[in-house]
């Protein structure tokens, strides 16, 4: 590996990024301070915090409701197709990659800086009648939000109860529709996602991720076969994929630095594991961005 001094950061796709002169322009309504941001009735490209065919990590939890229009993303390792009525959970450090979107699409953002209780991402549609009780509850927030000074021990808990009311809405959802030995099998999907995501840059082998969830490589290789339709590699290989393109579109970033913070053994290594994945080499896949 090559030696190198100090690490750069990757960029994160955080509150700082959005452009609030450019909201002020729109037909957007937005709220912001340092505890939360709400963003009413965007049109996410209005922000220039979002363009297709990047990948973004996103530093701060996120909680969106679609109002209209419909969305195509990469989320956490999964292509998802989102529209009027969807409801998503994002926790903090998600990695995200906007693949397309209906020009009339428009949200209510929440963007969260404080440390609520979302492990893990939801992304789900909901029936009409919760749809517009989270919406009331989104504008009382709204209405709350407004006064001076900012009363965040009364703002901060409604947040909280909504993303909690999400969070139950999804229970009882599944709990209706997906039998005990399928919801078994998504939990261990999540689950071996989770693991994927924190140690994929340095473990890359189905033992590892079998042993930390107390299963056999073999049952494991079955359960995500039956649960997702791919196998373990396919995941473990699209999240180095993913953390590669992010570095990749970080400025100033050499290709034998990034090889080395994914703990490749050579950049030649990650030169023919990204053609292998992607079709194109790293610098190909540079350019193309550009």
């Amino acid at each position: 590996m090559n030696p190198i001094k100090e690490r750069k950061p990757i960029k994160y796709l955080a509150v700082e990024n959005i452009s609030f002169d450019r909201l002020a322009c729109t037909n957007s309504r937005f709220f912001h301070n340092r505890h939360l941001s709400i963003i009413l009735n965007d049109k996410p490209l209005n922000t220039a915090s979002l363009q297709k065919e990047i990948i973004y990590h996103v530093a701060e939890a996120r909680l969106i409701l679609i109002l209209k229009g419909y969305v195509e993303v990469n989320l956490n390792l999964e292509d998802q197709y989102i529209e009027q009525g969807y409801v998503l959970l994002l926790p903090a450090d998600s990695i995200m990659e906007l693949k397309g979107c209906s020009d009339d699409l428009e949200v209510i953002a929440f963007i969260i800086r404080e440390k609520f209780l979302i492990d893990e991402s939801l992304v789900f549609p909901t029936s009409p009648k919760d749809f517009q009780q989270l919406l009331k509850m989104t504008y009382l927030t709204w209405d709350l939000a407004q006064h001076t000074p900012f009363r965040k021990d009364v703002v901060l808990p409604i947040v909280q109860a909504i993303v909690v009311n999400i969070q139950c809405i999804y229970k009882e959802m599944n709990a209706t529709t997906v039998t005990d030995a399928a919801a078994r099998q998504q939990q261990l999907f999540q689950n071996f996602k989770h693991l994927v995501q924190q140690y994929c840059e340095l473990h890359r082998n189905i033992p590892f991720y079998a042993e930390q969830l107390h299963i056999t490589p073999h049952y494991l290789s079955a359960v995500i076969k039956e649960a997702s339709g791919q196998s373990v590699m396919f995941w473990i290989n699209r999240s180095i994929i993913l953390r590669a393109k992010v570095l990749l579109n970080t400025k100033g970033m050499m290709i034998y630095e990034i090889a080395d913070r994914l703990n490749f053994t050579s950049p030649s290594a990650f030169h023919n594991f990204f053609k292998r994945i992607t079709g194109l080499t790293p610098k190909e896949y540079q350019m193309k961005m550009k």
